[in-house]
């Protein structure tokens, strides 16, 4: 009788709640998407790559989200988006295909006891930078196992799950804006005695320049991230894994339709390597990206011409052991493609990269974009060693660097304002890296992707 007359209460207040915020609302809007996906991959790249299979992936898909966004009085907001992601005919099929999964639930509220504060409460997006540290909980080619495109399926970084669970407070001195926010990223047990927690804070300012110093458009970030994570469960006790890494991004148009582009980080603290006995490595990593962009803004067809550079520090395999430093980039929670192919395989370290792209548009609602990516190691394997890749082959590795390249290209065509088609196309192209000295498995296949995608928004 007891328990009946708690829940009786409970949703006594609960109903309660939920009148007076009915009451309160003074505009509702609802919104969202539907993509449908055609996805034709083939991703093997090295003969007699373990396992056997799951290299080649047809199948049809689809990601849904709906989103209710509230304002209520005082400044005060909610917004919450629902997202399913699923594959086509396997609802009872292994997996989580008929998963209903919270995407956004957080709330806001602006001029927070002082006019330029505000406060986002919940879960939320977070993205700074060129996304190059933050902007995907699990990184851009991977993803929660809650969600249809896990790696057991093989298509990770498909997936638009980018919320994080955040406290976020934002100082708008236009046009200085700063951001600090706190977030748990995971959490395995409740109890507090468990050293099984991820923790996220961070630090960002923003600074628009605009037009001076003889510079257009000119913006100046700096940021500082931390992220902790516990003990592992060892005798003796290890030190918990943290990582610091502070960095900035400049962005300015030099001339007239000439963007370029200047991020860097510096990473530093305590790595858990979980090897053995368990080592506790001392962080020493860096990253960097740069780019420089030009449209073509006389010429009809409005091309954009973009070359870049990016640099993602790595480890030399033999360097390991405690109170060594440890120079692999983690990437964090990037969220970032350097090439379709090279991203769905490879994590975002222990790299040189070299992109060029070319976009432009025949037509108003048409539009083609064409790009070309080179990758080289940063420290190279030693022959023998293995590489597991994001859809889960074990490749061999031989000792050298030139990790291979790739060739992707792009059409978008623009139906409606609400509708819009697309269609990528790539090859990656192995290099000589996978080809090790110590089995026969030195022949290499190029990978290739056809995506097709309709994507409705309303």
């Amino acid at each position: 009788m007891k328990k009946f007359l708690i829940i009786v209460l409970a949703l006594a207040f609960a109903v309660g709640l939920t009148c007076v915020a009915f009451a309160e609302v003074q505009n509702v809007k609802v919104s969202g998407d539907i993509t449908a996906l055609g996805i034709s991959r083939n991703l093997h790249i090295q003969k007699e790559a373990a396992p056997e299979y799951n290299h080649a992936n047809n199948s049809l898909a689809s990601i849904a989200r709906v989103k209710v966004s509230a304002d209520l009085t005082d400044n005060v907001s909610t917004t919450v988006r629902l997202l399913n992601e699923r594959y086509w005919g396997s609802e009872n099929a292994t997996g989580n295909n008929t998963n209903v999964d919270i995407d956004l639930a957080y709330a806001s509220i602006k001029e927070f006891f002082y006019s330029p504060l505000s406060i986002m409460v919940g879960r939320q997006e977070l993205h700074f930078g060129n996304d190059m540290i933050m902007g995907d909980p699990d990184t851009n080619n991977r993803v929660n196992g809650q969600s249809a495109f896990s790696v057991a399926t093989g298509d990770p970084d498909l997936s638009a799950r980018k919320s994080f669970d955040a406290i976020r407070a934002t100082l708008n001195y236009d046009p200085l804006v700063i951001d600090a926010f706190y977030s748990r990223v995971n959490q395995a047990s409740t109890n507090t005695i468990t050293k099984d927690k991820t923790d996220l804070f961070g630090l960002n300012a923003n600074y628009a320049l605009g037009n001076k110093f003889g510079l257009k458009n000119t913006v100046l970030e700096g940021y500082f991230f931390y992220r902790g994570i516990g003990r592992e469960a060892t005798t003796p006790k290890t030190k918990a894994d943290t990582t610091y890494t502070v960095g900035g991004r400049l962005s300015t148009e030099l001339i007239d339709s000439l963007i370029f582009q200047l991020e860097s980080a510096y990473q530093f603290g305590n790595r858990n390597n979980g090897v053995g006995s368990v080592f506790n490595e001392r962080r020493n990593a860096m990253a960097l990206e740069t780019a420089l962009s030009y449209t073509f803004k006389k010429v009809k067809t409005t091309p954009m011409a973009t070359v870049g550079y990016a640099y993602f520090s790595g480890q030399k395999s033999t360097n390991v052991g405690a109170n060594k430093a440890y120079r692999g980039w983690d990437p964090m929670y990037e969220n970032q493609k350097f090439g379709d192919i090279a991203n769905a395989l490879i994590d975002q370290t222990n790299a040189h990269i070299l992109m060029g792209q070319l976009s432009a548009k025949p037509l108003d609602d048409l539009t083609l974009k064409g790009e070309y990516y080179a990758f080289w190691w940063d420290k190279a394997y030693s022959d023998g060693d293995t590489v597991t890749t994001r859809r889960g082959d074990t490749l061999k590795m031989g000792t050298e660097k030139f990790v291979g390249q790739e060739i992707d290209l792009t059409l978008t065509y623009d139906y409606t304002e609400d509708v819009q088609f697309g269609l990528l196309g790539g090859l990656f192209f192995p290099g000589k890296s996978f080809k090790s000295g110590t089995q026969d498995r030195s022949t290499t296949y190029v990978a290739s992707e056809l995506i097709g995608s309709m994507k409705v928004s309303f």
